[in-house]
């Protein structure tokens, strides 16, 4: 009943809207940057005014082309929520409170700003968890039970904010926003592969690591020599992804160091990528891949909507849970790569499966594009709704 309610205003009512964006935005996440660009691409339009909680926000104004201010400007937001239509918290793993103490305080604490100044509020395609705290918790449940609707990605996190006392006509499943983002065009993707000395025709796997609490050299090395042997075996090139920069681009480049260094390998070409690009550019860029291995969610989500087989490395549940979604094969944990056979055994099954893999994905695709969209059609109901009862 509500999901109807809510898209009957987006069908009917086109106004000027403000919506407030707050997400891990401005810090050079890959993931969380595609997020945003998706938004930007189906939030914005004629008449409608969006606003991002940015780190950096000269640079999303630069990259993204939209108004944003300080994530931590209190007196400008309280300004900007006066004249808005909908605050969205989203998308993201943004409550959880294992890479941060203050996270979910923060993020919540935004939300409780926007309900007490009456805008109404929603959760936009976030995964949620893990939450260890039972603070944590009931902080939770209190500021969504208050929120207006909550647009989560995934199956466990609906499962979680029900348990948590949310209604239940409050909580949609989506899916990530960055499952319908559109890419970079083929010749800006074609000119980055060129730049990076890639071989047109040869196949390529992609790999997207991140620094972990249990990389130990025991991982690494098996790791790289798993890598290494396959990429021989199948006479593909290695590109090396790093989805946070920085972050990401010490690890990257002890990967290719490893790779270069082996002495028996004769892999066609380990290729990294060092500088930083659009989202749009790194979904179009692995796109070109047969293969895709990632530690980072987005990598995998990327694949997915480029229709690339992939293969995951779960070191948060969220990479789990995307992967059993998409029925892509994933490496349980990290400390599990050490186990070199079996990790071998895995990525060759995917290799060999590739062509079975991209046609499940190209006949799922379109329902997970739809219900990526779904997070932006119920924020526009959201937004309009508010506009037109202002408007009375």
């Amino acid at each position: 009943m509500m999901e109807r309610t809510i898209l009957a205003h987006r069908a009917s009512f086109e106004v000027s809207l403000r919506i407030i964006i707050s997400g891990y935005y401005g810090y050079g996440n890959t993931g969380d940057e595609a997020i945003l660009a998706s938004l930007g691409q189906a939030l914005g339009g004629v008449g409608r005014d969006l606003v991002v909680l940015s780190a950096a926000p000269e640079r999303t104004r630069r990259e993204h082309g939209l108004r944003a201010i300080g994530r931590y400007d209190l007196f400008r937001l309280i300004r900007e929520l006066l004249g808005a239509s909908l605050f969205v918290s989203g998308g993201g793993g943004l409550l959880q409170d294992v890479t941060g103490p203050f996270s979910i305080s923060y993020y919540l604490g935004l939300m409780k700003l926007a309900q007490f100044l009456r805008v109404p509020t929603m959760l936009l395609g976030q995964g949620l968890g893990p939450v260890k705290r039972p603070l944590n918790r009931r902080l939770i449940a209190s500021t969504v039970q208050k929120a207006d609707l909550a647009a989560v990605r995934d199956p466990a996190s609906a499962k979680f904010l029900a348990s948590l006392g949310v209604p239940e006509e409050k909580i949609m499943l989506t899916a990530d926003p960055v499952l319908g983002m559109k890419p970079a065009s083929s010749k800006r993707v074609n000119e980055i592969a060129e730049s990076l000395g890639l071989e047109e025709g040869r196949p390529i796997i992609a790999v997207a690591i991140r620094p972990w609490y249990t990389w130990y050299e025991r991982q690494f090395k098996a790791f790289t020599s798993v890598l290494s042997q396959l990429a021989c075996r199948f006479d593909a090139q290695l590109l090396l992804l790093p989805f946070h920069y920085p972050g990401d681009l010490r690890i990257t480049q002890e990967l290719l160091s490893c790779l270069e260094l082996r002495p028996s390998a004769k892999i066609p070409r380990v290729a990294m990528l060092d500088y930083l690009i659009s989202p749009g550019e790194m979904a179009g860029l692995i796109g070109t891949a047969d293969l895709v291995i990632g530690m980072r969610l987005h990598s995998l989500i990327m694949a997915a909507s480029r229709g690339v087989p992939a293969v995951g490395i779960a070191y948060d549940p969220k990479v789990l849970a995307f992967a059993e979604q998409f029925d892509f094969p994933v490496i349980e944990s990290v400390q599990s790569l050490e186990e070199a056979e079996t990790t071998a055994a895995l990525i060759e099954d995917a290799w060999l499966r590739r062509g079975e893999i991209h046609r499940t994905l190209a006949a799922a695709l379109p329902h997970w594009q739809e219900q990526a969209l779904l997070n932006t059609r119920f924020a526009l109901g959201l937004a309009e709704a508010q506009a037109s009862r202002k408007k009375k």
